[in-house]
């Protein structure tokens, strides 16, 4: 009995508990359709993974970041956080992914008709727009067919950005599926 115990204690020690470690993961993918040296890049640092904070960034080629938003890894996560640094590197990675592929260029946003107010319905999906992103702006940004990037900013809007023909990002708004 007692050598059993001490095995359990033993066992105990020796095996990590990984949703009580901190997690800190990093993932970045080339945005190929931005141009040569574009960057997405998501971080994560918290206590543990469910706890930690995810950071969305675009790095122009010299390295410096364009547009950056935090979202919490809860809200991306809501039922089954990556356990470790290491699972949630990969599911980071994955996340660039999605973005990349979701929608690839702003001619892909649904036009915003006159007489259209708050809410633009296409199908299932609907679409808001950034504050300050007038109806005018918003078509021009769709005529431009500029590169986009879309990223998961709450529990289940995907918002959109647009990089400019200056290398500036515009976050046109977001959409909810």
């Amino acid at each position: 009995m007692y050598r059993v115990g001490l095995l359990a204690t033993a066992l105990a020690v020796a095996t990590p508990a990984l949703a009580d470690e901190p997690c800190r993961a990093r993932a970045s993918m080339a945005w190929a359709r931005a141009g040569a040296g574009y960057l997405v890049e998501a971080v994560a640092d918290g206590p543990t993974c469910q706890k930690a904070v995810i950071v969305h960034v675009v790095r122009r080629p010299d390295g410096a970041p364009v547009w950056s938003d935090v979202v919490l890894a809860e809200w991306r996560f809501p039922d089954d956080a990556p356990r470790d640094g290491a699972a949630m590197e990969k599911a980071l990675a994955q996340m660039l992914v999605e973005g990349l592929r979701s929608i690839t260029g702003s001619e892909q946003l649904p036009e915003w008709k006159q007489g259209e107010e708050g809410a633009l319905r296409r199908g299932d999906t609907v679409w808001y727009a950034e504050t300050g992103v007038e109806r005018a702006a918003w078509n021009a940004l769709r005529m431009a067919k500029r590169p986009v990037f879309t990223y998961l900013q709450g529990t289940e809007s995907i918002g959109v950005l647009v990089l400019a023909l200056d290398g500036s990002v515009t976050k046109a708004g977001y959409f909810v599926p």
